[in-house]
Parts: structure tokens; sequence; C-alpha cells
């Protein structure tokens, strides 16, 4: 059976790389994120490379692909081994294709990354997350109708703003930059799927 999205419009497709740094100086793993640039959309967010599908894209691996080259300043072949990870669906109307590869770089200087849409890299070990555990709070969203409930004779329950479940958040502070939102809870995932191989 094909697999059919109801409201297809609706949802924002988006996908974003995990993109895995080896540090030949320590040896050591790291995850390239980036703050993002003022000006553009959730300025001065932490977020992995990555963003809205295009019509041109045949898949969302081109959407992760494309989107890596443009921001981070690197060529495709600098992009090893990317797969598939995960589909993250949430509550907004986002579905967010999420891909992992490792970055052929042979020094961070060689990211030459899009100052338009990048502030700065985030370049974070790890073995920082896999020895820290993120903070967790709690945000709570609302609907507000902007029409008359009581002309559809609505319940009682919806005349006033009515909230989702409250939803956790989870939260990393690294080099005093707050991670959080889809990119923390995808990070939390990827990292107990680590420990998980261990």
């Amino acid at each position: 059976m094909e697999n059919r999205k109801i409201f297809k419009n609706k949802i924002l497709e988006s996908a974003v790389m995990i993109c895995i740094l080896k540090c030949e100086e320590d040896g050591k793993e790291y995850i390239v994120l980036e703050k993002r640039a003022e000006g553009i959309r959730q300025a001065g967010e932490i977020s992995f490379p990555g963003g809205k599908r295009d019509k041109d894209d045949k898949t969302f691996l081109d959407t992760a692909i494309r989107e890596t080259v443009e921001e981070l300043g690197i060529t495709a072949d600098k992009i090893i081994d990317p797969k598939f990870y995960g589909s993250f669906f949430f509550v907004m109307g986002v579905l967010l294709e999420t891909f992992v590869c490792h970055l052929k770089v042979e020094k961070i200087s060689d990211i030459l990354y899009n100052r338009d849409e990048v502030e700065k890299l985030l370049i974070v070990p790890i073995d920082f997350f896999m020895s820290t555990e993120p903070v967790i709070e709690e945000i709570r969203v609302y609907n507000k109708p902007l029409f008359d409930v009581n002309k559809y004779n609505f319940t009682d329950r919806y005349k006033e703003d009515w909230h989702f479940p409250n939803r956790k958040v989870y939260i990393y502070m690294y080099e005093n930059e707050a991670i959080w939102g889809m990119t923390a809870e995808i990070i939390f995932d990827f990292i107990n799927n680590l420990k998980k191989k261990i």
C-alpha cells in the first residue's frame, strides 16, 4: 500500500544531516552544528545543516546533501556514506527526514560556511553528549480560534484557548549556547542509539 500523506500540502517537508567529523589531532569524533544567521528563519538557533525540500529534489537525501553543501560551503564528495537515520514528526506540522554522514575534511577551517545563512559553527564532541544528560523543561502549545466558535455550536472547552498536552523540551548547554528543540531531541535519540551499541 502506498505511503500516502493526507493534506500533504499542509506539511512542511524538510531534511537535515547529522555530520560526524573525526579530528586527526585527538582521534575524537564531533557533531557539526551551526548557529543560524540573523535575517533567516529561526535566526540564532543551533541546528543541523538542512532545510526545506525543494520541488527539484528527487529525494529527501537530495535535500539534505544540497542544504549541507550550501550551508557548510563544502563539495558533495566531502559527504561520506550518507544514510537514512529516521523520521521526526513535529506537532506543528513538520516532517523532518534525518540522515547521518561523515565529513571528509582535513581541518575545521576547511569548512567555509555560508555567512548569509550561518553565523558560526558549533563543533561539539560526541563525548560531551555521551556524558551529559540534557535539561528537560516543559512548554505548552495553545490553539486560539480566530473565528466565532458559537456560530458552529462548538462545545464549551473550545470557547477559550485550548492546548495540547504539555511537551518536554530537551536542552543541552555547550559553550554558552542552548542546543534545544528538534535538534536536541534528534541528538538525544542518536546518542542513546550509540550507547546501545557500546
